[in-house]
């Protein structure tokens, strides 16, 4: 874990208090309200020019200028009656939207949108039309959403419902067809994202006491249909390296859990192999569906590599 500049001191903040959050920043307590929630310092290598504010409070701290504001009681419990009453109303949109998704199985509005076409395209991919059926994979033509510089967008969609046991709905990710490959994935807006969920490739079994964890939804539909042997495999997906705790999580009293994360990613994986119990880490030298699809890998040679580690 990245240290706080020890420079903070020099504008009245204690850098123990802060964590890294990106090239750019480090996230801490208001030194007004003591809320967390964007309480964000920036630097552009140039100490001290630093910006910080408060979404709780709006507490800022120009550049250049000193924290000069103390601890405010009045105004923290203002920020934290507020961040109370924006918890309850997010819960409650939640609620609505799940009970939407829920109830009206959008999921199989979108997958009868699907054409020849989007078909096709997952079937390039390496899931088979009855199987885009079997786990409801959708369509969508204008999808809304924001890229990393906040500016709105538009594409078409492929729609994926993460389900649980039994097919319970859980949450919605879109496959995007956008330019820069960090938005190629979105979740729907108030439902949980993939912080707090996991996909399941095959929705109608139960987790076996053999997991095989994966990095994303197509890559799990791919190792389950093609490449695991289903009697003996459950395979659940994270959406991504750094969201593996629920599927982490889910699967802590099984019997054997093989990680297999995309290239780049191989520490983190032998990282939390080393952590957590019956869990394996696999490295593979491209992405397992890539590796399927290039006819570099079949069913036997998958099996001898979980045999040997």
């Amino acid at each position: 874990m990245k240290t706080a500049p020890q420079e903070l001191q020099q504008i009245g903040l204690n850098p123990h208090d802060f964590k890294y959050s990106d090239e750019r920043s480090w996230r801490g307590p208001c030194p007004s309200c003591g809320g967390h929630r964007r309480f964000v310092i920036f630097t552009n290598n140039e100490w001290p020019l630093w910006n910080g504010y408060c979404d709780e409070c709006g507490t800022v701290v120009k550049a250049w200028e000193t924290v000069k504001v103390k601890y405010d009681p009045q105004r923290a419990a203002e920020a934290e009656a507020r961040r109370a009453r924006e918890q309850a109303e997010r819960a409650e949109y939640r609620r609505t939207k799940l009970a939407e998704f829920s109830t009206a199985e959008i999921w199989s509005e979108l997958r009868e949108r699907m054409t020849q076409k989007d078909i096709e395209w997952w079937e390039s991919q390496g899931i088979p039309e009855g199987i885009q059926k079997f786990l409801s994979i959708g369509y969508k033509a204008d999808k809304m959403y924001y890229d990393g510089d906040k500016v709105e967008k538009h594409s078409p969609a492929y729609t994926i419902p993460w389900f649980g046991h039994g097919f319970e709905f859980k949450t919605m990710q879109y496959r995007l067809n956008a330019p820069n490959i960090p938005d190629r994935y979105r979740f729907e807006y108030g439902l949980p994202g993939g912080g707090s969920a996991y996909y399941m490739a095959d929705p109608s079994e139960p987790i076996k006491d053999r997991v095989i964890i994966c990095e994303g939804a197509k890559k799990a539909i791919v190792t389950w249909y093609w490449l695991s042997n289903m009697t003996y495999y459950t395979v659940i997906a994270a959406s991504s390296n750094n969201t593996i705790r629920p599927a982490l999580e889910a699967t802590k009293d099984c019997g054997q859990r093989i990680l297999i994360l995309d290239p780049g990613s191989e520490r983190l994986a032998f990282k939390a192999a080393k952590e957590q119990k019956n869990l394996k880490a696999l490295y593979l030298p491209e992405k397992i569906d890539d590796l399927y699809l290039a006819g570099h890998i079949d069913r036997d040679t998958f099996a001898n590599m979980l045999r040997a580690i």
